[in-house]
């Protein structure tokens, strides 16, 4: 019997999408389900592995990240509910040779694996979480030419860092 790749399994005569997407994407089909293995599926995947290292908040102590491997440490917390700024201190944030895309990762794993618990353990409530990683501490709201700043804001939903465009 031939089973047409556009007929959702199990039910006979159900169109389904068809194989790799509207988009046509780079994919593969492993018992029956379509794996996307473009970058940035990989790159989700490869984060979610890793922040099960994190297994609670930061230490006070500075901390390496997965991805750009830059060394961070918590600077502050910035209450102003229903938005809450967490920002940490990165030294090397300013190299050139440090790609946004590798600094993006980590900051979606900073919110989901420290700063929502840092929150919630005080008892706070975010909708919205706006990490910041700063090479050098700044007083908030004040422009600093000489340190490079990098923010992204994430909506909370069920214990999860949504990212949000700025």
């Amino acid at each position: 019997m031939r089973v047409s790749r556009n007929t959702a399994p199990g039910a006979p005569g159900v169109k389904a999408a068809p194989v790799g997407g509207a988009a046509g994407v780079k994919t593969r089909w492993y018992r029956g389900c379509r794996l996307d293995f473009t970058y940035p599926n990989v790159a989700r995947l490869g984060a979610a592995v890793i922040a099960g290292l994190f297994a609670g908040p930061l230490a006070a102590a500075p901390q390496l990240l997965p991805t750009s491997g830059l060394e961070i440490e918590l600077h502050d917390i910035i209450a102003q509910p229903p938005v809450w700024r967490v920002r940490y201190i990165a030294p090397n944030l300013a190299r050139d040779d440090l790609p946004f895309a590798d600094v993006a990762g980590d900051m979606e794993l900073l919110c989901t694996q420290d700063a929502l618990h840092r929150i919630t353990e005080e008892g706070g409530a975010p909708s919205q979480i706006v990490i910041t990683l700063m090479s050098a501490p700044v007083e908030f709201g004040v422009m600093t030419p000489g340190v490079t700043q990098f923010f992204e804001s994430y909506m909370v939903e069920s214990d999860l860092c949504i990212w949000e465009a700025f």
